[in-house]
């Protein structure tokens, strides 16, 4: 797949209840309201309410909560 061949990010949302994100590099800020990851394309930031990592391993992450943005901050 080209996200592993490239070594990027593949995002998928679950109506506006849960993320799951592969190939991340870390975690920059966690907080309830906000959540800023690094990634091979810069920093994502998702933001909303009760956000949660739900699970965590060193390449998966899932993020569950009210999400009501994202966004990448090259």
């Amino acid at each position: 797949p080209k996200e592993i061949v490239m070594n990027l990010p593949l995002i998928t949302i679950i109506g506006s209840e849960e993320m799951l994100i592969e190939n991340y590099k870390g975690i920059v800020e966690y907080s309830e309201e906000k959540i800023r990851i690094n990634t091979s394309c810069g920093i994502m930031k998702v933001e909303g309410r009760k956000l949660n990592i739900k699970q965590i391993t060193s390449e998966n992450m899932s993020i569950t909560g009210n999400i009501t943005n994202f966004e990448y901050l090259l």
